[in-house]
């Protein structure tokens, strides 16, 4: 079938301002689900006469205005209007490059911020405090996370041109928090597509025990993450595990990442040595990774925030605040310390201690005293051993 230009108009918001980032994940599912047989692209909005919010948008494809009449209906919730052919010899020389752009195919991701405007858009980016509250010693990350969601907010998707993170740290120095913080801020600011989508696998989830099986199982990872975040723990996996085809996994994620820069985030996280290390088996890969954020280990004075913040998440006061140091300090000391998820460990067991002991949900040193001992690898001597 001869293949058209079709425009058309969709009201996204009757009355006040809409959610952006509702629309352009709908908007991008629609984009997605029709790719087949249209390119869609859609426009900034526009405010009507009667004060509604109304995206305007151009398909290509094998299509009739009927065939795309249908579909929008069925995916999205708008009010669909004035869907027409288009006539490329009638339109301005200053829309033809949206022509072109529709006729290329792969059109990016439909984002918050380009369907907003860059007029409408905040000098800052809002909810970028209320996303990263209540972590505890990332002052330097989150001001650098902002700041890259200032520029996108600004200036759109296209002013940054890699935004791959390479993480590095020490086991539960909240690589994996921030990097969920992180998906639920990109969206708010367009880089994403709106549904929090976060593909979180390890270095050896990218390997095949097989030859040949190596490729295929990469990019099908790559490609379940698009339109969010690609999150890849423990990443130095790829050169230590043994199972021979970590090579061949870093180079085809190096071709995915360059495919797929302008609809998906990739962050890697480990150990700073190890990471390094594997990044050097492929120095493009390295340059795939425009950010490196560190993430060092959490001093006593943290890990006490740390114990109280999670102690009040579950419902309990903390009556030991004093206590709290020496046990922070003789857990740094101790075998198999993981800062954060140590912490944890240690809230569970003086939760236990502490409901045993009373009926209120309340922490006594007492019950750290009991708990400490269980965190430390050496339990104490129970009458009857099991």
């Amino acid at each position: 079938m001869f293949k058209e230009f079709i425009c058309g108009v969709l009201t996204v918001s009757e009355l006040g301002e809409p959610d952006w980032g509702e629309v352009a994940a709908r908007l991008g599912l629609t984009q997605q689900l029709m790719e087949e047989d249209a390119t869609f692209k859609f426009m900034s909005a526009i405010k009507n006469d009667e004060g509604a919010w109304q995206v305007p948008f151009l398909a290509y494809g094998s299509v009739s205005p009927e065939f795309v009449k249908d579909p929008i209906s069925r995916f999205c919730p708008y009010e669909l209007a004035r869907v027409s052919t288009v006539r490329p010899g009638r339109m301005p020389l200053d829309r033809l490059e949206d022509l072109r752009e529709l006729v290329k195919g792969a059109m990016g991701p439909v984002s918050a911020s380009d369907l907003a405007g860059r007029a409408a858009a905040c000098p800052r980016p809002e909810g970028g405090e209320e996303v990263f509250s209540g972590l505890v010693g990332m002052e330097e990350q989150r001001l650098m996370l902002m700041k890259l969601g200032t520029a996108v907010a600004k200036h759109g998707r296209g002013a940054v041109d890699c935004l791959h993170f390479v993480f590095e740290g020490n086991p539960g120095t909240g690589k994996t928090e921030l990097a969920s913080r992180l998906v639920s801020y990109l969206d708010r600011v367009g880089v994403t597509d709106g549904t929090h989508r976060m593909v979180q696998v390890g270095g050896n989830d990218l390997m095949a025990p097989y030859a040949g099986q190596t490729t295929p199982k990469v990019k099908k990872i790559v490609e379940s993450a698009r339109g969010g975040m690609l999150f890849i723990d423990e990443f130095y996996s790829l050169m230590t595990s043994g199972l021979g085809y970590g090579r061949e996994a870093i180079d085809t994620l190096t071709e995915q990442l360059d495919r797929c820069r302008d609809d998906l985030v990739c962050v890697i996280a480990g150990y700073p040595a190890e990471v390094r290390e594997t990044l050097d088996l492929n120095p493009g890969l390295r340059d795939r990774f425009g950010y490196r954020i560190e993430f060092p280990d959490y001093s006593t004075d943290q890990l006490v925030q740390i114990f109280c913040r999670m102690a009040g998440d579950r419902g309990f006061t903390v009556a030991c605040v004093d206590a709290l140091p020496g046990a922070m300090e003789a857990l740094h000391r101790s075998a198999g310390f993981s800062n954060a998820r140590t912490a944890r460990k240690l809230v569970d067991h003086a939760v236990v201690e502490a409901s045993w002991a009373r009926d209120e949900a309340v922490i006594t040193a007492d019950d750290l005293e009991c708990a400490l001992p269980q965190c430390l690898g050496a339990p104490a001597r129970r009458p009857a051993g099991f």
